[in-house]
């Protein structure tokens, strides 16, 4: 460990972890026309194959929107170099507690295993794709159903209980043909246990439904009763073939989350509670990015995701 990333990790400990907004407990939520529950999907992926995803509950309908106006502070700048706790700075260096960039790797070759758990041996870096003016991204190949995840559980002690994210991503192909009831995917989620499929998780991600527009959704999952809820924006929809950026915050103590979509906040999204049944865990045990598809698409996704972040403060997408 280099001395200035020493350095910041013994500031960090030092700083209050989180931000809390009060407001009412959010109102359980499914897809806000057509409550959905989540079929059993199968496993699939490349030669280490991809673990099963689960089945899920949504809830009711109704949305409440909360003001905006709230953003917190984007982290300020630090050293043109940046310190790194992934393999690679960003292009303009790395400004995060934690930054992946993907461009030390080689075609091909899988992400740092010093860093990244794979769920699927077939995602691997390459060139076609880059975010920010990088040189490569990590590529996750077409899947119809089931995940192919990269998961990295080194930062979060350092991170403590609230925290910010960041990932980009390019959808480069989406299902076609309109679900019977709905295709539900995920990009990211933050896992209270070692198994994406136990324990509380928070997730962001969306729904494809009748419409055939493809927009976002929190979604917190339970793994057991009382089962799956969350906010949903169908106005904010989705097209392949562009990168996005998505931005994150999860507060544990004040059950609390943000998303930002390519620097906007997304105040349909913003959930605020405990309620009833959905308390964020204590303790979260692994960050997790890639993509998920529960309900087994007939064509399949295809995407690439760059430049991850996380760290005490708001990142942006600079």
């Amino acid at each position: 460990m280099n001395r200035a990333f020493a350095f910041r990790l013994v500031v960090f400990f030092g700083l209050a972890a989180g931000c809390s907004s009060s407001g009412a407990a959010p109102p359980i939520l499914g897809n806000d026309a057509n409550p959905a529950v989540d079929a059993p999907s199968v496993s699939t992926g490349g030669a280490g194959g991809a673990p099963p995803l689960e089945a899920g509950a949504s809830g009711g309908a109704g949305g409440q929107p909360i003001d905006a106006d709230t953003s917190p502070e984007t982290s300020p700048p630090l050293d043109a170099g940046g310190d790194v706790a992934g393999e690679a700075a960003a292009p303009g260096g790395c400004q995060a507690l934690f930054c992946e960039s993907f461009e030390d790797i080689a075609d091909g070759a899988p992400p740092n295993p010093a860093t990244w758990t794979r769920t699927s041996n077939d995602i691997v870096v390459d060139s076609t794709r880059a975010a920010n003016g990088g040189k490569k991204a990590l590529h996750i190949p077409p899947l119809t159903s089931g995940a192919k995840y990269i998961r990295e559980n080194k930062t979060l002690a350092a991170m403590g209980k609230s925290f910010y994210g960041r990932v980009f991503f390019w959808i480069e192909q989406q299902p076609v043909e309109k679900p019977a009831t709905l295709y539900h995917w995920t990009l990211l989620e933050a896992d209270e246990g070692d198994s994406i499929n136990a324990g509380r998780v928070l997730r962001l991600g969306g729904h494809i439904e009748a419409s055939g527009t493809n927009w976002l959704r929190f979604n917190f999952e339970t793994h057991g009763n009382p089962g799956e809820t969350g906010l949903s924006d169908q106005a904010l929809v989705l097209s392949p073939k562009r990168w996005y950026c998505a931005e994150f915050y999860f507060s544990l103590p004040d059950n609390e989350a943000r998303f930002w979509l390519d620097g906007v906040e997304d105040p349909k999204l913003h959930w605020k509670g405990p309620m009833a049944g959905y308390t964020f865990p204590a303790a979260i045990s692994w960050m997790t990015f890639g993509w998920a598809e529960y309900q087994a698409a007939r064509t399949p996704w295809e995407l690439w995701i760059d430049e991850i972040a996380l760290d005490t403060k708001k990142i942006g997408c600079q």
